[in-house]
């Protein structure tokens, strides 16, 4: 047993001699095997063995290592290769005396995979490096730039440990009974290590371009085949020898962590060594920084890829901080638009899927700088978890919304666009708009604060309408809100009602309010649209421009119906859509924005939509009886006085019961301040 065990060591240290050895046959075996292995593959004498061969017979000649045979050394690689070298050099299975300290036989392990691994960089640097760049020259039929590419660094990586690690470790070994030490050795040398965060950090690039030319290039696959297919590799393809270099500094770090473990408390190598092993810490963790970096890279390649690689928004320096699908909320359309938003650290990209996708999934809409946004959740009782992103671009306002309207996702271009987004749990509709919400205003603090002009802005309870007096200040400096067209039946300037002949609908690219033709007849220019010529209303035209009303423009008096439709609880006691049914409102049944507000709770104001500033009507609740109707329906109610008879419906009973509450207590004549009799906001 004790000759078997001798034999495996001395194999394994021997290794390297091996592979040189196979060479040059004649060449000596152990002095001057780490001269040898500069030799680059045009000085080898004609009709000697490949660099990837042995000699025949499966022996390296010369006096110095012990052979092995080829079955041997196959098996010693592909031990190491799977990681079993491991077990086999457990303590206490290692061969030698059993009072040898357990101290230098990790050492020992250290050395004898240090050999292991040289004979590896040899394989990789001296043999599919060197023939790869030879056939390259010769050949013509692939460019020697790809070949260094795909090596990077491992040139110098391979001369570090051939030229200093291994025989620091050799001299050390052979001189443990008088230094018996390793902290040192490896202190001097750890700080090298890091140059392998280059090569890790090019890695992916490198296994890509190896694939595509082995494709590509059957002179570049045939030299990698038949290297491959020779003793030497094991049988084991060039991507795993070069996976061997990212895998080394965590082996150091196990090692001598190991190493630190079984030192005596009064060790003189325990400083060191406890010293080293945090200097390879602190490498592991610089190739650990490169492969986040390399990977943030390459997610964010991919991120542009499917954007279409567009010119104005590729930037290595960005960093993808959320993406995601959203509902878009037309100011035109009754129903929400599929959209997907890129939130990077500096812009936040409004995107549509692409008809036809070549490449590139998406197209991007609209892009919107963080510099200067501002998010806040929007109180819509139609829309509910929306959010608004105010832009000095453009202001959207969107909905975090999985229920049912994501199945129209599943098929077509958004299922390809959105892959395993396409199918997404309902429940979480109020988490993604909070999430949203963060993630928005998290870049924005974080650009304040490296801009060094974060203000931190306390928004109390008249948050709405600190929102207008902020877009009145900046009006053209900023994309405004849109006030989406079904709120309104009338122009919100002349209170004129709109139709879709003589009176239609117009925005207002300042201030955001639907408009007719003749409120919106000017134009100025924008700030937040490179200081173009946009359509305006004229009180917008008035303030950015400074020009004096025309007389024919000025302000008609105030009618008594002329009062804004509070639609906010904040503005008003109780307000909703109310079916109108019966004679009084006539057979079509229309739908009226009923508002009770705070500032004239004994009148119940009717509206076309929430944004109409006229009434349709306007009923003096005080005296009013309220009964329940005579149809049958629970959610009907009526208003009677005097012959006057009213008829609504509330889209459920709940409404309709804090309905009839808001009434009674109106026709009996109370107001705020006085004794409430319940509360009835939602």
């Amino acid at each position: 047993m004790e000759s078997a065990g001798e034999e495996q060591l001395a194999s394994v240290c021997n290794l390297v001699a091996v592979l040189e050895n196979s060479r040059n046959p004649g060449a000596p075996s152990k002095a001057h095997w780490l001269e040898d292995t500069h030799h680059s593959p045009e000085h080898r004498p004609p009709g000697s063995p490949g660099p990837w061969e042995l000699p025949h017979g499966g022996e390296a000649l010369g006096s110095g290592p012990r052979t092995v045979s080829r079955q041997y050394l196959s098996s010693l690689k592909n031990k190491l290769s799977s990681g079993a070298w491991r077990k086999s050099c457990q303590l206490g299975a290692h061969p030698g005396p059993e009072t040898q300290e357990p101290e230098k036989r990790i050492v020992q392990e250290l050395l004898e995979t240090e050999q292991a691994y040289v004979a590896r960089l040899h394989l990789l640097d001296q043999v599919f490096f060197q023939e790869l760049l030879r056939e390259a020259r010769s050949s013509k039929a692939f460019p020697e730039d790809v070949v260094r590419l795909i090596f990077s660094n491992l040139s110098s990586i391979y001369q570090f440990h051939s030229q200093f690690f291994l025989p620091e470790l050799q001299r050390r070994l052979e001189d443990w009974t008088a230094t018996p030490r390793i902290g040192d050795v490896i202190q001097k040398l750890a700080p090298f290590l890091k140059m392998y965060s280059e090569y890790v950090k090019n890695f992916e690039r490198a296994a890509e371009l190896l694939a595509a030319w082995t494709d590509k290039s059957p002179p570049f696959q045939e030299v990698i085949a038949r290297i491959q297919s020779s003793e030497a590799s094991g049988s084991l393809t060039l991507q795993h020898h070069m996976l061997e270099p990212v895998q080394r500094i965590p082996r150091y770090e196990l090692l001598l962590k190991e190493y630190v473990q079984k030192l005596p408390a009064q060790a003189p190598d325990r400083a060191d060594a406890q010293k080293a092993l945090d200097m390879i810490f602190s490498a592991a963790q610089h190739s650990n920084a490169a492969i986040k970096e390399m990977e943030r890279l390459q997610d964010l390649w991919e991120v542009y890829q499917r954007l279409g690689l567009e010119a104005n928004i590729v930037d290595p320096s960005n960093t993808l901080l959320r993406e995601g699908p959203v509902l878009k909320i037309s100011f035109r359309r009754s129903d929400p638009i599929e959209r997907y938003l890129f939130l990077f650290n500096n812009m936040l990209l409004y995107c549509v899927p692409r008809v036809i996708q070549m490449g590139a999934r998406f197209q991007v809409r609209t892009r919107i700088d963080v510099a200067g946004m501002k998010v806040r959740e929007l109180t819509d009782a139609e829309f509910p978890h929306s959010f608004l992103v105010s832009g000095k671009q453009r202001t959207l306002e969107l909905q975090a919304r999985w229920a049912s309207g994501w199945g129209r996702w599943a098929g077509g271009n958004w299922a390809a666009a959105l892959g395993p987004w396409a199918h997404f749990p309902s429940h979480r509709s109020q988490e993604e708009m909070i999430s949203w919400m963060q993630a928005c205003q998290a870049a924005i603090d974080q650009i304040e604060k490296r801009n060094e002009t974060f203000k931190a802005a306390a928004q109390g309870p008249e948050g709405d309408v600190q929102e207008q007096e902020l877009q009145s200040e900046e009006l053209g400096l900023r994309a405004p809100q849109w006030v989406r067209d079904k709120m309104v039946t009338m122009c919100m300037r002349c209170q004129e009602t709109f139709n879709a002949l003589t009176r239609r609908r117009h925005h207002c690219r300042a201030c955001g309010y639907v408009v007719c033709a003749r409120c919106s007849d000017y134009r100025a220019e924008l700030k937040y649209d490179d200081n173009r010529t946009n359509r305006v209303c004229l009180t917008c035209y008035t303030f950015l421009t400074g020009s004096v009303l025309p007389e024919d423009k000025e302000d008609k008096r105030r009618g008594i119906l002329e009062k804004g439709a509070s639609a906010g609880p904040d503005q008003s006691l109780l307000c909703s859509f109310l079916q109108l049914t019966g004679d009084k409102w006539g057979k079509s049944g229309a739908r009226g924005w009923c508002v009770i507000p705070r500032d004239d709770p004994l009148v119940l104001y009717i509206y076309g939509a929430p944004q109409d500033t006229r009434a349709y009507t306007s009923i003096p609740l005080l005296g009013y009886q309220v009964t329940s109707g005579t149809q049958g329906d629970s959610r009907v109610f009526q208003l009677q006085q005097s012959g006057q008879l009213y008829t609504f419906k509330a889209e459920t009973e709940e409404l309709r019961g804090r309905w009839v509450k808001a009434v009674e207590r109106a026709a009996s004549g109370w107001i705020p301040g006085e004794p409430d009799l319940g509360d009835l906001s939602d």
